[in-house]
């Protein structure tokens, strides 16, 4: 997958889930710059520590276990900073997006996730060349834009219906 798979992959989950709560009448979960840090959180191994060959993905300490559980700690840091309301929420989404990339990873060529120690762990769930991998990031960006739409036209229609409240000039 490409670096742009794994951000829109859980901007996307987070927009089914702001979808699914607009849809039922709540307020969304996740503003725009929460789905920024959730995109960038989604591509953080790959933007801190580029590869194009797959050894240097294994040899990536951005690609292990130990990265990971350091990640977590910065992401309350950075959330409890930054994102006062729901920063518990948005850490743990930052998280997950950062075990998605990893999960992703493994299942497509492998990780070593103990990395130097143990073995590479490469399930290869998803085979297939480049043009394979080409089909599945149109589908995550793809679904990530029709996501974002519906979620806009969702709440722009929540906005419309609400009452509005009577000025005290319009009702002379």
């Amino acid at each position: 997958m490409n670096i742009a798979t794994h951000a829109c992959a859980p901007v996307a989950a987070a927009l089914a889930i702001d979808a699914v709560r607009l849809h039922s009448g709540r307020d969304r979960l996740f503003s725009r710059g929460r789905l920024i840090a959730i995109g960038c959180a989604g591509a953080l191994p790959d933007l801190l520590n580029p590869h194009l060959a797959l050894s240097a993905r294994y040899s990536s300490w951005t690609h292990t276990l130990w990265f990971v559980l350091a990640a977590y700690p910065v992401y309350a840091i950075i959330c409890r900073t930054w994102f006062r309301q729901r920063w518990i929420l948005l850490t743990n989404c930052l998280w997950l997006a950062t075990v998605a990339h990893l999960a992703t990873d493994t299942v497509s060529n492998g990780t070593w996730p103990l990395y130097p120690w143990g073995p590479v762990i490469a399930w290869r769930l998803v085979r297939g060349g480049f043009i394979h991998w080409l089909r599945f990031d149109l589908a995550f960006i793809l679904a990530t834009v029709v996501l974002a739409l519906w979620t806009r036209r969702l709440e722009r229609r929540q906005v419309s219906s609400t009452p509005r409240a009577r000025s005290p000039a319009a009702s002379r």
